[in-house]
């Protein structure tokens, strides 16, 4: 969801209410004790993301969709009005998957 080139792409992911659900419940343990923020990032900043509104709107940010790109470049670009989604956002979307630990514990 916070992927602009998944949310940009198809729009009907802010739809999905376990999505919506899973997304909230990420702002509660990121934001844990900060009930302001958390109503801040869900009530005030994911809505402008969601709508377009302000630098999300821009053309540039919407070519995110059409190419290779670094999510966290983008969001550390267009995030700027909504620093709380943006510092969450980012230190998510900055996370490796991997499963080389698994694979060492079981070779």
């Amino acid at each position: 969801m916070l992927s602009p080139h998944y949310s940009y792409a198809d729009e009907s992911i802010f739809d999905d209410g376990n999505i919506t659900t899973s997304f909230m419940d990420c702002v509660e343990t990121f934001y844990s004790g900060d009930d302001d923020k958390q109503d801040q990032v869900v009530n005030y900043e994911f809505q402008k993301f969601q709508k377009k509104e302000g630098a999300f709107g821009k053309k540039l940010a919407r070519t995110c969709q059409n190419f290779d790109y670094n999510p966290v470049a983008w969001w550390r670009m267009y995030g700027v009005d909504t620093p709380n989604l943006q510092k969450m956002a980012m230190r998510i979307l900055s996370l490796t998957s991997s499963s080389s630990g698994c694979e060492r514990n079981w070779s």
